[in-house]
């Protein structure tokens, strides 16, 4: 008999949280099917307030009528809290249990400031049939909750390049424009780079050109390329042509974008935020200082070896992230949430 998994989450919006989300609808578990709810747009405040109003009103009729038999709540913080935290009040009133699944990386520094909005977490986390998930056992670390259960982000099914066609000097970031992901590093990077004499150029997904870093480090004309939000055909031949993909953020989860790229093989190059997810298929940086990025950047670039190592065994590091090693894990974490389906 297959049973239903209900996702609670922005299916339509951009970011790590909508491609988490959308490989769950592609990618069911054994024995399970998946169905979504969509609770944010992009826009403006009136037009998300408005979204999750709908949201709200459907996921209420969905559990008076046909109620799944779990409910998988995705959440990052502030707002999203707040609007996940009403979704599983309204699953536990069904009776339904509840995965509540935490994305965001800074996840543990939004607690520790919003005193109202960590004993809420704390009570809801604290129901027998709330099930909380980090995305790694640092995430957990971070957010306080010891017996969180930890699945990370997915990876696509393993599908490397040959590195002989790949230009080591095209570079990628693939986040969207904020503060904590570290965008103005890597083009001040870039920027000193260049020169320097490299021949580097800076390719930003979810950047656009008139963002006003980029328009400080000089755009397209300083070889900083910002493509704004890509398609995913744009995104896959940035991901199989680039060099590298840089990851210099402040907080990290489990990026989708970094198992996107380690599973073809993209070497990256990450803050300490992503320690201890690369395997030998990336370098961590040890500080946010434009200065060791750049020499982090000229050193990968000038060890053709050593860069070649790090294409290959990008796959081999996500090998627990593919489809079918999150399906199995994501089953038995459903079984055991309604009791092994007894």
């Amino acid at each position: 008999m297959t049973r239903t998994v209900l996702h609670i989450g922005p299916v339509e919006s951009k970011g790590g949280m909508q491609a988490t989300i959308r490989h769950h609808l592609r990618h069911p578990p054994p024995g399970w099917s998946t169905e979504s709810i969509n609770t944010h747009v992009d826009g403006s405040a009136i037009a998300k307030i408005n979204s999750w109003r709908r949201a709200r009103k459907e996921l209420a009729h969905r559990l008076r009528t046909l109620p799944p038999d779990v409910l998988h709540v995705h959440t990052a913080t502030r707002f999203s809290w707040w609007r996940k935290r009403r979704a599983v009040a309204l699953g536990l009133k069904a009776g339904i249990p509840v995965v509540l699944q935490i994305h965001a990386g800074n996840f543990g520094a939004f607690m520790k400031s919003r005193p109202a909005a960590a004993k809420a977490f704390a009570e809801t986390c604290a129901d027998p049939q709330v099930i909380p998930v980090a995305l790694t056992p640092r995430h957990r670390e971070l957010i306080g909750i010891s017996d969180m259960e930890v699945i990370g982000s997915p990876a696509p099914p393993s599908d490397p390049v040959d590195p002989n066609q790949r230009n080591r000097h095209k570079l990628l970031m693939l986040a969207r424009p904020s503060p904590v992901k570290g965008h103005p590093i890597a083009m001040a990077a870039i920027s000193r780079l260049r020169r320097a004499g490299h021949e580097v150029e800076l390719h930003l997904s979810g950047v656009e050109a008139d963002h006003p870093e980029v328009r400080r480090y000089g755009g397209a004309e300083n070889g900083i390329f910002a493509r704004g939000w890509v398609s995913d055909d744009e995104k896959e031949n940035l991901l199989r042509t680039s060099g590298m993909l840089l990851m210099p953020s402040t907080y990290e989860g489990m990026p989708v974008a970094a198992m996107e790229a380690l599973s073809c093989g993209l070497p990256v190059l990450a803050s300490p935020a992503c320690e201890g997810i690369l395997g030998e298929g990336g370098r961590i940086v040890e500080d946010l200082s434009v200065e060791s990025w750049a020499g982090a950047i000229a050193d990968l670039i000038a060890d053709e070896e050593a860069w070649q190592a790090l294409c290959v065994a990008g796959p081999e590091a996500v090998v627990e992230q593919t489809p079918e090693a999150l399906g199995r894990r994501w089953a038995d974490l459903y079984d055991r949430v309604i009791g092994g389906g007894q």
